[in-house]
């Protein structure tokens, strides 16, 4: 058994009675915490995507405002990384506390993570502010999700809405992903637009995820590229989905601040877990 503790830049590892220190762990399955709540059902996404993918979890601590005690967040994650009830079979278990000074998106392209689960509670602070976990992720180019106490972590059946721009065919890749380490049935649900791209990037997805002879199915649904994830939200129980995959709004316009993302709104609505996907604005400023 062994634990992993992050100091600085150095991981502290416990094996076999004696400490070693090495290089931070890179390409980790970072969640979201805090010391007031344990995320359980972060935690079991942040299990079945480290054992999927043979990655290691890292607590992400991140202190908002000028009241934040990084100090209260060390002890407690220190206690829970030395808890075996938490220990997972093969994956390395470590964290990190973010202060008020640090960026939060230098960190976690500096770390190099793969993956960020964030548990919604409306009673625990950041948790309970989901435009200000939104509004932190802006500037990542890693998948990040959204689970909610209660929901069941499966990757069985992902639902994929797609709309008109560019960008949508990156849910392309991680869709073949799904399919290859989790055996995931795919579900395409194109958006009901006047033009074509729509049904062209979701054909172009459905060619890709053959090529590794996934199940997929395709419903089409009635809304256009707009609206089209915060109808697949509602689908969703509907068809027994068992994750939401969207894309994140490539700007926020005047509307967007005022009432709201649509991200923002889908993942409200959602029954079961949400991963989001930035638009990415060094590729596609110039498309669709």
């Amino acid at each position: 058994m062994a634990f992993f503790i992050s100091l600085d830049s150095k991981t502290v590892i416990w094996a076999n009675n004696f400490f070693y220190t090495v290089s931070t762990l890179k390409q980790q399955i970072f969640v979201a915490a805090c010391p007031d709540f344990f995320p359980e059902v972060a935690f079991q996404m942040a299990k079945t995507l480290a054992t999927a993918y043979s990655k290691d979890i890292c607590f992400l601590g991140i202190c908002f405002g000028k009241n934040a005690l990084p100090d209260s967040y060390e002890s407690t994650f220190k206690k829970w990384i030395e808890d075996p009830q938490y220990a997972v079979d093969g994956v390395g278990v470590s964290y990190k506390v973010l202060t008020p000074s640090d960026d939060f998106t230098e960190t976690i392209e500096a770390t190099e993570a793969s993956m960020l689960v964030f548990q919604l509670n409306d009673k625990v602070k950041p948790f309970s502010k989901l435009q200000s976990l939104l509004d932190v992720c802006r500037g990542l180019r890693i998948p990040y999700f959204f689970v909610k106490e209660g929901q069941r972590i499966s990757f069985d059946r992902v639902l994929v809405p797609v709309g008109f721009l560019m960008e949508e065919r990156e849910k392309g890749p991680f869709s073949n992903s799904f399919v290859r380490f989790f055996d995931s049935e795919i579900i395409l649900m194109p958006a009901k637009d006047y033009g074509s791209k729509a049904r062209q990037t979701t054909d172009a997805i459905r060619t890709l995820i053959e090529k590794s002879n996934a199940k997929y199915q395709e419903f089409a649904a009635t809304k256009d590229s707009f609206k089209v994830e915060l109808e697949a939200a509602q689908l969703a129980p509907t068809i027994n989905a068992s994750l939401l995959m969207i894309s994140a709004s490539r700007d926020y316009g005047l509307d967007d601040i005022i009432f709201g993302p649509k991200e923002r709104k889908v993942i409200q609505q959602s029954s079961i877990p949400v991963m989001v996907i930035n638009p990415r604005g060094d590729l596609y400023a110039l498309c669709g």
